[in-house]
């Protein structure tokens, strides 16, 4: 099936590698096309896996992609079913500022309902929806993501709260990269913002985390969403785990003083161990406030290289590896 994916603003390219990670591990997907928030797709595969993407809006079935101008004519094409629909206009960026979504929404549903279709704006069994990019595309809306449950689930909302964590949206957009549908492992897990989205996906996981403390706080933040307090007290440089024995591996590295608490050898030594405990050909994701990629490429093959800007003082990497 040929699928329109509406990314989210915020990172559309990690976005992206999202749904190209996580729809790969629930059949075959193809990318076709992409334009600013959209991406283009052929999709073969379970359907029940979009209800994991954190960092799409929304998936439409497509129908076309084509100059703006040319829209009317894709509304003389677009079949007709049973049932009621309406139109929705979605604008990317600032180019379209002129365009009115309210008449171009009228004007194309007017051309439905003139070749037969009942038009309900209120009630609509279908939504026709027309993403404004670099072009226009046209396609069936069929899922859109629940973003409410994100603010839910903010971290100061929890009884266990750290300064800087990474918040749920991106948590689970990282869990989702590594496509993964076995046992994840984070082992530096601090407040578990990883455990805490894995887990409500219905992923089996593990934490670790060298700070009595902060094992305590994870526990009590695992139990407040009803999940197992799989966590325990260690040392990344030094798993309790056999060889190959994680599915993927999601974890953020300590900031500043943290990070000092470990030792000098914490990249490195941390780096092997993660190596050592995740399965051949599985990904991790590994988020980190210093460039580190020498570290990790002794180690891995790196398949991706994100940034993101939290404050002045504080730059995330996040580095897609494969074992």
């Amino acid at each position: 099936m040929k699928l329109i994916f509406f990314l989210s603003g915020e990172h559309p390219e990690l976005a992206k590698e999202e749904v190209l990670g996580l729809l790969g591990s629930y059949g075959r997907i193809e990318k076709l096309d992409e334009d600013e928030q959209i991406l283009i797709a052929n999709f073969e595969g379970d359907s029940r896996a979009f209800d994991r993407l954190a960092l799409t809006h929304e998936i439409s079935q497509f129908f076309a992609s084509r100059h703006i101008d040319e829209l009317e004519n894709v509304f003389r094409e677009i079949p007709i079913s049973s049932g009621y629909v309406c139109v929705r206009v979605r604008k990317i960026g600032k180019r379209w500022k002129n365009v009115n979504s309210l008449e171009l929404e009228k004007s194309l549903g007017a051309i439905l309902w003139k070749r037969g279709a009942k038009i309900s704006v209120s009630k609509p069994d279908k939504i026709i929806r027309v993403y404004l990019a670099e072009r226009a595309h046209v396609g069936i809306l069929m899922h859109k993501t629940n973003t409410k449950q994100f603010m839910e689930r903010r971290p100061d909302k929890r009884p266990f709260f750290m300064p800087s964590v990474i918040v749920p949206r991106f948590a689970r957009a990282l869990v989702n990269i590594t496509g993964v549908k076995g046992i994840m492992l984070d082992p530096m897990c601090g407040t578990g913002t990883f455990l805490i989205e894995a887990g409500l996906m219905g992923v089996k996981f593990a934490g670790i985390d060298a700070f009595r403390k902060v094992v305590f706080g994870c526990a009590k933040n695992l139990k407040f969403f009803g999940l197992p307090t799989n966590v325990i007290w260690g040392d990344a440089r030094n798993l309790p785990f056999k060889d190959d024995s994680f599915d993927a591996v999601v974890t953020d590295f300590p900031y500043l003083r943290a990070t000092r608490s470990y030792g000098e050898d914490l990249y490195e030594k941390a780096t092997e161990e993660i190596w050592r405990v995740l399965k051949e050909g599985c990904r991790a994701v590994l988020v980190i406030n210093v460039d580190a990629e020498d570290i990790f490429r002794r180690f891995f093959r790196i398949e991706g290289k994100f940034y993101q800007r939290v404050h002045k003082s504080l730059v995330r990497r996040f580095f897609i590896c494969r074992k």
